[in-house]
């Protein structure tokens, strides 16, 4: 994972092939150190990726490897102080940091295959 193929435009790279994705669930992806960089949530053929950073003290938000999601597998939460963000649009809705937002990584989804930026947004960019 993370080449990039010979007809990849050279700002993007492969994160995963879809079907790695659970269909409905959540995966931490891009590990570095004890922590995954990303949270990528799939939902059918949509893939949503964020920087996995809650806005309310900039850490990670799984409880546990892959745990993102609610137990109804509805939105994503950060487990630390319970902030509840929507998966399509990163926004929270409830909790600490209500109004503030994950910080998105686009996607695209191509030949089953997705793709993000080859340089990930920062937790300062917004």
């Amino acid at each position: 994972m993370g080449a990039r193929r010979v007809n990849a435009p050279a700002r993007e790279r492969l994160l995963c092939a879809l079907d790695a994705l659970p269909d409905g669930g959540a995966r931490g992806m891009l590990r570095e150190g004890l922590d995954d960089r990303l949270c990528v949530v799939r939902q059918g053929d949509d893939v949503f990726v964020w920087l996995n950073d809650c806005p309310h003290e900039h850490r990670p938000m799984e409880y546990r490897q892959d745990r993102f999601l609610s137990g109804d597998g509805q939105h994503i939460v950060c487990y630390a102080h319970s902030a509840h963000f929507d998966i399509r649009t990163g926004r929270c809705f409830a909790g600490p940091c209500t109004g503030q937002s994950l910080v998105k990584v686009p996607a695209r989804v191509v030949n089953g295959e997705v793709w993000i930026p080859a340089e990930l947004p920062s937790v300062f960019d917004l």
